[in-house]
């Protein structure tokens, strides 16, 4: 008797074993071979160098993150430039996860954890590529769940795609934010100290013009009326400020969005070392849109070649904020009468 329970161990062993040699060997998909404490793609970190595109959808919306030597850019912007510091964050955090604990491989219960296949959903799919096209690594991104496994290690929901099993993993993995953050923001930087001239052209043919003799010096209002009252000292410097990290809120390619030269926001600025910026402002679906050139000779010759270069193909829709400063009037600096 006893030998004959040894005898039926072990054929059910044996069973289980050619059980678990099909699945194996069929590679069935909806099987995670992966375990608790093991990086979530342990081939990645080895293969940095070998990334060549990042892609991340959302919502129905892709972003293709494309490898240009030592630069990114963003294919559906028309190879504008793209956030290299983020794209490198999110790679090497895709490296770095590690799986925690095993969660639901019922597709009814993805949404719970924004798991789901990418769509109408929340969750986000995140793909790095090789430059044949190869998947380095894919992952179905959801909730994050911050300090979830204390000590300041932040965890995040994962699936791969194709696989049943989702995952909480350790790691900070963050594909959120709107399209304009992946883009490099930055059109240019020039501090209201170097600025010596600004002239300001409405549609309407007004014009106001501020400047100043020396860096030290305060603005003033070009052929103002002596008795004029301005407001403050700070709202006529205000165009001056308008380059002055000023950042991008989208763009496109001057050929997809040219900006007019006539009936639009006309704005030159002119430096104390010979730079001038010029911009042409339009509003297009209650957005605003500017298309820049730049121009310079001695010492800012340079400089105005580099500023050419990197925005002469692009137009870039700025903050409303950035905007109303270049459409500032004359009637906007001064004191209103009283009454009025």
């Amino acid at each position: 008797m006893q030998l004959r329970s040894l005898l039926s161990l072990a054929v059910a062993t044996v069973v289980l074993v050619l059980l678990a040699s099909i699945v194996l060997a069929t590679g069935d998909r909806g099987v995670s071979r992966a375990a608790p404490g093991a990086r979530a793609f342990p081939a990645l970190a080895a293969k940095l160098g070998d990334v060549s595109s990042v892609s991340l959808s959302r919502n129905g919306t892709t972003m293709t993150l494309i490898r240009d030597g030592d630069r990114w850019l963003v294919a559906e912007k028309g190879n504008y430039p793209a956030n290299g510091a983020k794209i490198s964050q999110i790679v090497r955090a895709m490296a770095d996860l590690t799986l925690v604990e095993p969660k639901t491989q019922t597709a009814s219960l993805y949404p719970r954890l924004e798991v789901e296949d990418p769509g109408d959903g929340k969750s986000a799919l995140i793909s790095v590529k090789d430059k044949s096209g190869g998947a380095l690594a894919e992952a179905i991104v959801g909730k994050r769940r911050y300090d979830r496994l204390g000590a300041g290690n932040d965890g995040v929901y994962i699936r791969k795609p194709g696989e049943a099993q989702s995952w909480l993993a350790r790691g900070t993995l963050d594909p959120s934010g709107e399209p304009a953050s992946w883009l490099d923001r930055q059109i240019l930087d020039i501090s209201e100290k170097k600025v010596a001239k600004v002239t300001l052209m409405q549609p309407d043919g007004s014009r106001l013009v501020i400047s100043r003799a020396a860096p030290d010096a305060k603005f003033a209002v070009e052929d103002a009326p002596a008795d004029t009252k301005f407001k403050s000292e700070s709202t006529i410097s205000g165009p001056a400020q308008a380059l002055e990290t000023l950042d991008l809120d989208d763009v496109k390619p001057s050929s997809e969005l040219p900006v007019p030269e006539k009936d639009v926001v006309t704005t030159s600025f002119t430096t104390f070392d010979g730079l001038t910026v010029d911009l042409r402002l339009t509003e297009r679906d209650k957005n605003n849109w500017v298309a820049i050139s730049a121009s310079g000779s001695g010492a800012a010759e340079a400089e105005a070649k580099k500023i050419d270069d990197k925005v002469s193909r692009w137009t870039y829709e700025i903050p409303g904020y950035k905007a109303n400063l270049l459409k500032t009037r004359f009637a906007d600096l001064v004191e209103p009468a009283k009454g009025s």
